[in-house]
């Protein structure tokens, strides 16, 4: 199980967004870990994964390099496309205590981040509410500073959600969508054959469909940033 997120950011703003990326991945991957062993696999238990150490969870590529480049690209004045996941929670779904855990396992990763985007948009909204800022008289650029930092990691949860819910491998999503339609199928059925060449060539398929595609005509592009609206409507509700 693994947890992937993409996000554009605007200059400056992905400093801040890196110790975010990692706290969110972390609990992505402990979520995962965690209802593996409820479900009767304790392979992430005994790999030391079931952690929100950040240090547990690293993935030298897409926790480290990546991160890094955009913090680079971003001192230097550009913007971009902020892209990062964890190193994959091993699981083996043989130890599971019926098949349909397979899903549950699938998305407590995707879950997890939909709690902590509730989560701090209900905190965002008592301090829109309350006032909070004045009432303390904190310095209005450290509240700007603050406020984009929770608003951003609204998005970021929520994206990491979305996104990991696509169902197209190696993303959560594929193992709910492959326990619900393709296990109960042929191995020679065409959807079955699909999914075993998404298996092999997904990641460069999801890359295609991210790049590929002009953001206007992009439907996950539309649903997360419906999403973002609504949010927006609440806080300001």
């Amino acid at each position: 199980m693994n947890g992937r997120a993409f996000l554009s950011m605007e200059n400056a703003e992905i400093i801040l967004m890196i110790p975010v990326l990692f706290f969110s991945l972390s609990l992505h991957e402990y979520a995962h870990a965690r209802a593996a062993l409820w479900a009767g696999d304790d392979t992430a238990l005994r790999a030391g994964r079931l952690t929100l150490n950040p240090i547990a969870h690293v993935d030298p590529i897409g926790t480290v390099f990546l991160p890094l480049l955009f913090l680079v690209r971003a001192l230097s004045g550009g913007g971009g496309f902020f892209f990062g996941w964890a190193k994959p929670v091993p699981v083996n779904p043989a130890r599971f205590r019926k098949a349909i855990w397979d899903v549950y396992v699938s998305f407590a990763g995707p879950a997890s981040n939909f709690i902590l985007a509730i989560i701090s948009a209900i905190i965002f909204k008592i301090i829109f509410m309350a006032n909070i800022p004045q009432k303390i008289e904190l310095n209005p650029e450290l509240w700007q500073v603050l406020m984009l930092l929770i608003f951003n990691f609204i998005a970021l949860n929520v994206l990491l959600g979305l996104f990991n819910l696509i169902p197209i491998p190696p993303l959560d999503g594929s193992h709910i969508f492959f326990h619900f339609f393709v296990r109960p199928l042929t191995r020679d059925h065409i959807l079955f054959q699909l999914f075993m060449f998404l298996e092999r060539f997904g990641f460069i398929v999801l890359l295609l469909f991210f790049y590929g595609i002009p953001s206007g005509l992009n439907p996950f592009s539309y649903l997360f940033k419906l999403t973002l609206q609504g949010l927006v409507w609440f806080i300001h509700l």
